[in-house]
């Protein structure tokens, strides 16, 4: 699969709908138990957390702190807890899942056994994988108190790296969100991580041909996605973007002079891509609702 865009609403709904195609019947109460505990860690840190989507799309993790929390794969769901928390119905095992752990030399080990399953993080004493193959709903009533502990204890002693803050995906937070109807918070460096995959997005669209560009364009949400962390922006549409500079051919589309310079850390002549009707006034995402201006025109645009 190619590389997805990590802010996009979009990718992340392909992606994580595949994700959840064997579960379809649970689909509602597993992304309900990640938002409830994303909320719990944002609590506690709301800097000490990702939810990172693969850029494959190969897996959905929430890590906290330094450590993987809980992951999401096509056929399988694994969350972390700790041992002593656990109650006797999980100790017990299931055919619905199965335990991980780690082991030196072997590297992570599963297990039917509860107690013959070693701890999984080196950093997290008692810390235990639960693999679900199915029927999770049926078990998170088992498992969230002790997951919540596993969140609690490694928020407190481990930070998050700074690529994780990078990885995260700010379109995947807003998927949960429109899938169980109210608000899943992101990490108060999302704005950074935003920035971030958005310069990562326009390098590789300078290699995209204009026919794909054109369709990548179009399939995009008209109306932008918009985050709050500390600030509020909009993630405008990149594509959109690109197409607009392409078709003014280095030539303010207002004055119709040439662009004034060349941005140095693009190589390319500088215009700025304007929206006709504002974002903030409802306007659309669109080629039709931009144009490509030079400085001086962007400004005669907002205050002229």
């Amino acid at each position: 699969m190619a590389k997805i865009n990590r802010n996009s609403v979009f990718d992340a709904e392909k992606c994580i709908s595949c994700l959840l195609d064997s579960h379809a019947s649970n689909r509602k109460n597993i992304v309900l138990f990640l938002s409830e505990q994303i909320k719990f860690a944002n609590k506690i840190d709301p800097s000490n957390w990702n939810l990172n989507l693969a850029l494959d799309g190969s897996f959905l993790r929430f890590n906290v702190g330094q450590e993987y929390c809980i992951e999401l794969y096509e056929h399988q769901v694994l969350v972390l807890c700790l041992k002593q928390k656990l109650p006797i119905e999980i100790q017990q095992g299931h055919n619905d899942f199965f335990f991980r752990g780690y082991k030196q030399g072997l590297g992570e080990i599963n297990n039917e056994s509860f107690n013959k399953t070693p701890q999984i993080l080196e950093k997290i004493p008692n810390s235990i994988g639960i693999v679900f193959k199915r029927n999770i709903e049926k078990w998170i009533p088992y498992i969230s108190n002790s997951n919540s502990c596993f969140i609690e204890y490694t928020v407190s002693k481990t930070k998050i790296l700074p690529q994780m803050i990078n990885a995260h995906s700010v379109g995947s937070i807003e998927f949960l969100s429109r899938v169980i109807g109210e608000k899943t918070p992101n990490p108060i460096f999302a704005y950074n991580s935003v920035i971030e995959n958005e310069k990562i997005m326009q390098g590789k669209l300078k290699h995209i041909s204009n026919k794909k560009l054109s369709e990548l364009a179009q399939s995009y949400d008209p109306i932008p996605l918009k985050i709050e962390t500390r600030t509020s922006m909009f993630l405008r549409n990149p594509y959109v973007v690109e197409q607009a500079k392409r078709l003014a051919e280095g030539k303010c589309q207002d004055c119709g002079n040439p662009a004034p310079f060349v941005n140095k850390s693009t190589n390319e002549l500088f215009l700025e891509v304007h929206h006709i009707i504002p974002l903030s006034q409802g306007g659309k995402d669109i080629l039709k609702n931009v144009v490509a201006l030079c400085p001086n025109c962007h400004r005669k645009r907002h205050y002229g």
